[in-house]
């Protein structure tokens, strides 16, 4: 079954999107990009056009499923919130749209894309470029990270058969901590197996 996964790195300054087909061998690339705002506008400003661009870049990709990052916060409460903000208006979007919304923090979203829940920023580029076979494609940081959390986002599906949940969070953990077939392929993608 295949599966259209837009995945969001929420920002205000950036705001990171990436759109990937899952349900085949290998998730296939279809589309990434970010919304850029101005320093010199007010966070309402800001919010109003990541909302307005957001929601035409959702209505015109059609996903089945948004996976977004889990609010992740290492002290600075300023920025925490307008991350929280512009978050906020992407579970707004998906809400409007009826789109099925999957989380993950950063360090889920790593180890399963990069095998490592603490890989730098150029690792996640690398691990998403050879999973998607895009080498050459230029990807800003927070496009990598959409794309990964897309990534992620397809193979939470079968994660959340195994662990028997409608919504994959922490609590839905029974079965999703056993390596699925979708973990199995990434690894083998990763090291440029085959089947």
């Amino acid at each position: 079954m295949s599966l259209r996964v837009l995945g969001l790195d929420p920002g205000t300054a950036t705001f990171g999107w990436g759109m990937v087909e899952s349900g085949g061998e290998r998730p296939r690339y279809l589309a990434h990009g970010i919304i850029t705002t101005a320093p010199s506008q007010s966070l309402g400003e800001r919010l109003l056009q990541i909302r307005t661009e957001l929601t035409q870049i959702a209505r015109s990709e059609r996903p089945d499923r948004i996976a977004i990052e889990r609010l992740f916060t290492q002290g600075n409460l300023q920025s925490a919130v307008a991350v929280a903000a512009a978050r906020g208006l992407a579970l707004m979007i998906a809400a409007e749209l009826l789109v099925e919304v999957v989380e993950a923090t950063p360090s889920e979203m790593k180890r399963a894309i990069a095998g490592d829940g603490r890989a730098t920023k150029s690792g996640v580029i690398r691990a998403v470029t050879q999973l998607l076979n895009i080498a050459g494609t230029p990807l800003a940081d927070d496009a990598a990270d959409a794309l990964g959390l897309a990534i992620w986002g397809g193979g939470a599906a079968r994660m959340q058969q195994l662990a028997g949940s409608a919504r994959l969070d922490r609590s839905a953990s029974s079965g999703a901590s056993q390596e699925s077939g979708f973990d199995r392929a990434v690894r083998r993608a990763l090291r440029g197996e085959r089947r």
